[in-house]
């Protein structure tokens, strides 16, 4: 399976779209990362596990019940909390657990605006708080779940 493992704030949400969101407790997801992040999941056939501090304090039900607000509908998981642990560390605890299952990970990216990977940094594409999920961003993504 591919997944895309996924921060929120500075990959979805963005400095220039910061509009609090009436329809959840956050800021509503800049539309035009929206369109590219569903152009990603179009084309690689990837699933999205959240690795974002959103993810502290929620449910993975309420997790997707924002994403599909916005119209993504592939939220399959998220990271697990590990206390003092990079955002890496979680990252490669949620693929090692998934190794011998039906859902094993054989290729991931990560999509974040911060280089806290450790280890997987080489998956990393960063993204700008300003900006988000670019066109450029996209292409890259494509590319490499190809």
């Amino acid at each position: 399976m591919k997944v895309i493992f996924l921060d929120i704030d500075g990959v979805l949400v963005t400095s220039r779209h910061l509009i609090q969101s009436s329809k959840y407790f956050g800021y509503e997801f800049d539309p035009e990362c929206i369109v590219n992040l569903q152009e990603i999941l179009d084309r690689t056939n990837a699933k999205i596990v959240v690795s974002s501090s959103w993810r502290e304090g929620r449910t993975l039900k309420q997790l997707q019940s924002i994403f599909e607000i916005n119209g993504l509908y592939k939220v399959i998981g998220m990271t697990p909390i590990m206390e003092g642990a990079i955002r890496g560390r979680e990252i490669q605890e949620y693929v090692n657990s998934s190794k011998g299952t039906q859902d094993e990970i054989n290729q991931f990216i990560i999509i974040d605006d911060e280089e806290e990977m450790g280890d997987l940094k080489q998956y990393l594409v960063e993204t700008e708080f300003q900006t988000g999920i670019t066109k450029s961003i996209k292409d890259d993504v494509i590319t490499r779940l190809a």
